[in-house]
């Protein structure tokens, strides 16, 4: 499997029999130009989308998609599992930017985790699932979405294998969010390979919860 990071909250997860899904794909130019990443090509087998703000929904991917996942609730798509959870974009129980979902995608014996755009704290007693996820895709930029300190309270609680960040400022993110890097000196020894790709095998995963910082691929 592999796990692609193509700008924002967007990534794309390569399956071994070619069949690709991806998350939160943004809509390019969105917010008068605040997200100046590059369009998101081609066709995706399944698109699971946290919430419907531009950001997180581009319109042409998702109307290509073969299955979009878009709800609360559990469904399966030719042996990949997805569960979501309902959530909060804020922490007002949705009183400022409204609903998002926090999805779990289970596939060739891995459990991916997308936070969405997650605004507020998890009680993870309410939602056990995410405990133990071989990879979890996290916002740290903050303003829309929790920010540093409660994404690492989260990542502490959960203790997935494998982290990766997201949702944060960038040259080609215009809005007022911080940077990555905010996040990654509160959590110390970030992996930093260069790359907007990993491969994830789960006979390989590290022992201890790694934290690796992709560059946007877009």
């Amino acid at each position: 499997m592999r796990l692609t990071y193509l700008g924002h909250a967007a990534f794309e997860l390569a399956l071994g029999d070619g069949r690709r899904i991806v998350f939160d794909p943004y809509e390019p130019g969105a917010y008068d130009g605040a997200l100046a990443f590059l369009p998101i090509g081609g066709r995706y087998d399944i698109a699971v989308i946290s919430h419907d703000h531009a950001d997180h929904r581009s319109a042409a991917v998702v109307e290509a998609a073969g299955a979009v996942v878009d709800a609360a609730g559990e469904v399966e798509i030719d042996g990949v599992r997805i569960v979501s959870h309902a959530t909060w974009h804020d922490e007002s129980s949705g009183g400022e930017r409204g609903a998002n979902l926090v999805s779990i995608v289970e596939a060739e014996g891995l459990r991916i985790a997308h936070l969405g755009d997650l605004g507020h704290p998890l009680d993870l007693d309410e939602m056990p699932a995410l405990r133990g996820v071989d990879v979890m895709l996290v916002p740290v930029g903050g303003h829309f979405t929790i920010d540093a300190r409660a994404a690492l309270d989260i990542v502490r609680a959960a203790k997935p294998r494998i982290v990766v960040p997201m949702h944060f400022k960038t040259e080609k993110v215009g809005f007022p969010i911080a940077p990555p890097d905010v996040f990654a000196d509160l959590v110390g020894n970030v992996e930093r390979p260069g790359t907007s790709a990993i491969d994830i095998d789960p006979g390989a995963l590290p022992a201890e919860t790694r934290t690796i910082l992709l560059e946007p691929a877009l």
